[in-house]
Formats: C-alpha cells, sequence, structure tokens
C-alpha cells in the first residue's frame, strides 16, 4: 500500500494533539488501514462522542494514565506513594466513566464497551483507605503506625529544645561563630570556633575551607537523632510493605487493568477523532460496501484547510466505483488533477480507518483492500532510475498487488517519454486496471488517452475547469468532461511572442479533429454534469432532513428518560421524608399503611428491585459521602445496612443509598 504518499502521517499527528491520554496520542499516531481494528466501530464511537459534545456531555478522561506502564514497574519493584495515586484515579476515573454510559444507553456503542470493563471500585478503595492525597501511608494502614508517629512528633520536638538550649549556652561562652544552626551533609550543625574545638563535645561533621570553623553534632542531640533514625526505620519498613501489599493487588489485576487501558485508549481516540472533526468541519462518512463506491461531496483536504482555512479551498465533488471505475482527469499543470488524487486517497484511507474526513454529510466511503498510489516524481539517481522508469516500477508493483477491492491512484501516466509510446502503454495499464475492475484514478496530458475512455464501458472523463478570461485555473473537477492542457492559452499569458504562438497554434490545429470532438463533448456533458449536482445537491438535503428527524426523535427519548429519572429521584426523597415523619409518631400500623400504599407507586418499581436484590457484598452508592461502598450485613425488616467506611462500621437506612453508578463528573 502506498498510503506514505497521501500524507496521512501529519494528518494523524495533528490529530493525535487533540488526544487527552499519552496513551491516547501514542494509538492515533499508530493507526493503520486493516490494523486489527473494526473501522465501523470505531466510527460509531467517534459520531457518539460527536453527539456526547454536541449535548454538552463527553466522557472525561482527565488524569489517566498509562495502566501498562503501572503494571511493567509492579512487575521490577513496589510503586510509590505518588505512583499509586496516580494509578488510583485513573481507576476512579473508570468507575465515573461506567456511570456516565450507563445513564447514556442510548450511545450504544460507547456503552457496550465501556460497560463491560472492569470493576475497579474496590482496588481504588484500597488505595484510598491506605494512601493519603500526598501519596503518604495513613495511620489506618497499620496499627503500629500511629504510635510510632507520635513518638518521633515527640522526639524531634524535644531534640529542637534541646538544640536552642545547647546553642544558647555555646554562644554565651563565646564557643559559636553565630547563634543559628547551620544545615550541613543533611543535618542541624552548631558552627564552633576551631580554637574551642576541645570545649563543643560532639561529634564533627565538617570543617569550613579556611579552617576557622568546624561544625558540630552535639553529643546529646546524637542520642536523639539516632532515636528518631531507629522509629523512622521501623516506620519506613511498615510502608514499604504496604506498598508491596498495594502493587501485589494491582498487579493481580493485570488483565483487567489491561483491557481498561485499551477501553480509555479506545474513547481517547473517538475523543481526538470528535474534537478535530468539529476544528475542519469533518464528518463521519457511510462505510459502504464495495459496489455502492465511493460518493465524496464537498471534500477538502485537511492539510490544506489548516494552510489556507476552510472558506479557502475549492471542495471536490466525485463519485468513483458505481457507475464507472475508471475516472481518467485531464487539465493544465497545476490546475488541481493531484491534489484531486490526495483528497481522494486520504479520505478513502481515513474512512477505512473509521475516522472523520472533510466532506459534506450524505459522502459515502467503501471498505476497500488496499491503496495504490504513484504520485509525485519517481526518480531515483541512487537506484538509476528516470521519472519514467520510476513510474514504470512503482506501476508494475500495483499491477502484481492489486484486487477488485483496491483503490489506485495515478499521476501523469504516460509522460516521461514519447507521447505516443507513453500513451500506449498508459492505455495498456489502464485496460488492465478496468479488467481488475478496481477503482482507478489518472492523471494524464496525453490525447489519445483522453478519447480512450468514451468507447469503454465503465470508464468515465474529468477535466481541472480553466478560466479563459484570466488563463488561471480554477481547481475545479468537472466529471465527465474531458479537457484540454490549454498549453498555448498559458504561454500566451506568459508572454512568449505572438509569431511563435501563432505557429504553435497552426501545428496545433493540423490534429486538431480530436480536440473539436472533445469540446462538442464536453459541452454536452457539462449540461449534463450541472443536472447531476442538483440531483445530488436534493438527495443530500433529503437525506439530512432524514438525519434531522432521527436525531430529534433520539433527543426526544433522551429527555423524556431524562425527566423518568427525575421523577424518580425526587419520589425517593419524598418516600425518605414521609418515612421520617412516619417514625415520629411512632405508629407501626400507620407505618405498615403508608409503605403498602408507596409499594403500589409506579415511579418505585426500580427501587423496590433495587432494595429486594441487596446482599451481603453488594456494591452501593451512599450520596452523601460521595463513596461507593460494599456492604457487610443487610437487615431487610428494619431495612437498613451496614458497611465500612475507613476503620468504622456504618449503619443507614435504604432510603440513603442509591446504584452504586457514581454520578457523572462533567
Amino acid at each position: 500500500m502506498s498510503a506514505d504518499l497521501l500524507e496521512y502521517r501529519p494528518v494523524l499527528t495533528w490529530l493525535a494533539q487533540s488526544a487527552a491520554t499519552q496513551v491516547g496520542k501514542e494509538a492515533v499516531l499508530g493507526i493503520e488501514m486493516h490494523d486489527g481494528a473494526d473501522a465501523n466501530l470505531r466510527r460509531d464511537y467517534g459520531v457518539e462522542v460527536l453527539a456526547a459534545m454536541d449535548n454538552q456531555c463527553p466522557p472525561n478522561l482527565a488524569r489517566c494514565i498509562d495502566l501498562r506502564v503501572v503494571i511493567a514497574h509492579c512487575e521490577q519493584r513496589a510503586l510509590s506513594g505518588d505512583e499509586l495515586i496516580d494509578a488510583c484515579e485513573t481507576f476512579e476515573r473508570n468507575m465515573q466513566l461506567q456511570a456516565w454510559a450507563k445513564i447514556r444507553n442510548h450511545y450504544r456503542a460507547l456503552n457496550k464497551l465501556i460497560v463491560a470493563g472492569p470493576d475497579t471500585a474496590s482496588l481504588a478503595q484500597c488505595i484510598r483507605q491506605s494512601v493519603d492525597e500526598r501519596g503518604r501511608v495513613r495511620d489506618e494502614s497499620d496499627s503500629k503506625l500511629p504510635q510510632l508517629r507520635g513518638d518521633i512528633q515527640k522526639l524531634t520536638s524535644q531534640r529542637s529544645k534541646k538544640f536552642d538550649s545547647i546553642a544558647e549556652s555555646m554562644h554565651n561562652k563565646g564557643i559559636l561563630q553565630q547563634r543559628q544552626p547551620v544545615q550541613r551533609v543533611g543535618k542541624l550543625l552548631l558552627a564552633v570556633k576551631t580554637t574551642h574545638a576541645g570545649r563543643a563535645g560532639g561529634a564533627i561533621h565538617e570543617r569550613s575551607q579556611s579552617g576557622d570553623t568546624i561544625f558540630v553534632e552535639p553529643t546529646a542531640i546524637i542520642e536523639i537523632s539516632n532515636r528518631i533514625s531507629e522509629l523512622e526505620f521501623h516506620i519506613k519498613r511498615i510502608e514499604e510493605q504496604v506498598f508491596r501489599d498495594l502493587s501485589l493487588a494491582v498487579l493481580r489485576r493485570k488483565p483487567d487493568l489491561l483491557m481498561l487501558n485499551e477501553i480509555i485508549c479506545t474513547v481517547d481516540i473517538a475523543l481526538a477523532s470528535a474534537r478535530w472533526a468539529l476544528e475542519i468541519k469533518a464528518v463521519y462518512p457511510d462505510l459502504v460496501e464495495r459496489d455502492a463506491g465511493v460518493s465524496l461531496h464537498q471534500a477538502r483536504h485537511p492539510l490544506l484547510v489548516r494552510q489556507l482555512g476552510f472558506d479557502a479551498v475549492v471542495p471536490l465533488d466525485l463519485s468513483l466505483g458505481s457507475n464507472y471505475d475508471l475516472l481518467v482527469v485531464t487539465g493544465p499543470n497545476t490546475g488541481g488533477k493531484t491534489l484531486v488524487l490526495k483528497t481522494v486517497g486520504l479520505s478513502v484511507w481515513l474512512a477505512n480507518c473509521g475516522l472523520p474526513i472533510c466532506v459534506a454529510a450524505g459522502s459515502k466511503v467503501p471498505v476497500v483492500s488496499s491503496i495504490f498510489a504513484d504520485l509525485g516524481d519517481a526518480q531515483s539517481l541512487e537506484n538509476s532510475l528516470s521519472t519514467f522508469s520510476g513510474h514504470l516500477m512503482r506501476i508494475k508493483q500495483i499491477l502484481e498487488d492489486v484486487d477488485a477491492n483496491a483503490l489506485v491512484l495515478l499521476d501523469e501516466l504516460g509522460t516521461g517519454t514519447d507521447p505516443e509510446e507513453g500513451a500506449a502503454i498508459g492505455q495498456a495499464v489502464l485496460e488492465e486496471l478496468l479488467e481488475l475492475r478496481c477503482m482507478s484514478i489518472a492523471n494524464t496530458h496525453l490525447g489519445q488517452l483522453k478519447l480512450f475512455s468514451f468507447d469503454i464501458e465503465r470508464a468515465e472523463n474529468a477535466s481541472m475547469e480553466f478560466d479563459p478570461s484570466n488563463l488561471a485555473p480554477r481547481y475545479k473537477l468537472l466529471v465527465g468532461v474531458p479537457g484540454a492542457s490549454h498549453a498555448i492559452e498559458v504561454a500566451e499569458g506568459l508572454g512568449v511572442s505572438k509569431r511563435l504562438l501563432a505557429r504553435a497554434q497552426q501545428l496545433a490545429t493540423r490534429g486538431d479533429k480530436a480536440e473539436r470532438l472533445l469540446a462538442d463533448v464536453g459541452k454536452v456533458r457539462r449540461q449534463a454534469e450541472v443536472m447531476r449536482k442538483d440531483a445530488s445537491r436534493e438527495e443530500i438535503r433529503i437525506q439530512q432532513v432524514a438525519r434531522e428527524l432521527a436525531a430529534s426523535e433520539a433527543e426526544s427519548l433522551r429527555r423524556q428518560q431524562l425527566r423518568e429519572n427525575e421523577a424518580e429521584e425526587l419520589f425517593r426523597v419524598h418516600y425518605a421524608a414521609l418515612m421520617k415523619i412516619v417514625e415520629q409518631h411512632g405508629d407501626p400500623r400507620l407505618a405498615s399503611k403508608v409503605v403498602a400504599l408507596l409499594e403500589k407507586v409506579s415511579l418505585n418499581k426500580r427501587w423496590r428491585d433495587f432494595t429486594k436484590s441487596l446482599r451481603k457484598g453488594s456494591r452501593v452508592y451512599v450520596p452523601k459521602l460521595r463513596e461507593t461502598v460494599i456492604v457487610t450485613k443487610i437487615d431487610q425488616r428494619r431495612q437498613r445496612v451496614t458497611f465500612a467506611h475507613g476503620a468504622m462500621q456504618l449503619d443507614l437506612p435504604f432510603c440513603e443509598l442509591t446504584w452504586s453508578d457514581v454520578p457523572p463528573q462533567e
């Protein structure tokens, strides 16, 4: 495949800038056509993220890290506190992502992808219970830690007071160079005059360059520091064990975490693609079968859009593979023929990767097996190849590898040698491609190839429009209209002498029958092209109306679901308030009657199913704590549950619980 000639790498680099995570950026840069990913699925994810953005509720991947790196570190060593917190934030983001997907099941592809992911709530809870936000091991992680840390705090205070007392005494005796202690070799030391070294009473750690000062740690301070160091050693061992245990807990979930990493990566590709689509006004085209062919409306090359701006780029309308398989494009140099090949090739490549393309809604792209391109000057001094030989080598390789489901793009076919022989070889190549029934676009200046498609089934001519009034190309493709190279007109515009131009015109007229035929046919086909474009625009308008109706219906369903959820939530609030009032009256019969009446309310059905399903080990969400917890004990008669919260066991009524979905943070 010759995709490198289509300049897709710069497009992916641009697209990757919109990714939210490092793993997402790497994944975007690694996208290839037929890379094992389902293009239709990737497209569906992108379409749904784009819709979520339109509704101001896109999925959030902030602070997600590459879990492959976390696992690799776990396999070599224990994670640090900061690394565990970073991983924990990714686990919590997964919980929020799953909650986001569950309440938005109208995004079917994303819902299926995300909800099928692993449950990381228990792992996140385990880390949070042991490590604080700063990556420091909590006192609750080990029963010895509070006592050890308390002892260090006392000894540190004692050392500070002792140090001040010793420094004050020695300074008054004239032993010190300065009253304040200094920080040297990681310790607080006293700056003692060398002449009083024998009176310092402590360990000498360093001398000044002048030799006038020695830096001493007093003996009384050494004893306290040694006790602190011993306690710090015990704490460090406990902390290291906590980090080892948590790292092993993470490592035990390796398959789940690798799966989660893939989900984050997939969602991030969809997010980056959707953001990029909004930036360049791109859409996700319909992916169709090969026989439906390519149908591009208002196509633009994205790199040209970035360079010139969306409105400055002349759009391209083109169909290929349905009514005809071969398109022969003619026109003047710098008229945009090569840009047509690159725009079509890149659009087909991106669409086959499940990515958006810069076209109007209603565009269709078939699934292709490969894209082959011979673009630009194929000359190679290193391999002793002329321009013609270089083109032939590429074309030879293409003909060896191509199949009926491929797209072939040939630039300046038959050039670089004798025009008659070049045209003969070019025609033979086109006949071979037609026989294979693959989709092909070929650019040429050769008159014989212009005439070739008139009598051939499933072949069509096209030209780049030329403005004869100012002798400049308009960069617009006219399908069904063969064109001329306009070399004499261009030469006149460049100021070539009239005598030379007259002679050139006289010589050109001798073989002008074919050109006159092309002009006549072109006039008729131009009119047909206008009618075809009018019909195409009407078809696009009808499709747009249909999409808007479908989107309106989906939005109505979403709003209906939202209203039902709000009504259900409001019912539960009133239910809880009413039950508190009944309990205050202390009348069991009244309570039974109220419960019986409320049980019959349809809004209570999902809530009733939830409470009946509660078991020991069930995961529930506690709104007032903003935490997901695990039920350790349940009392259906009293309608209460018990669960662990830190070191405490809490008891709450059913009405203060809800499903384990954490409310999404948008």
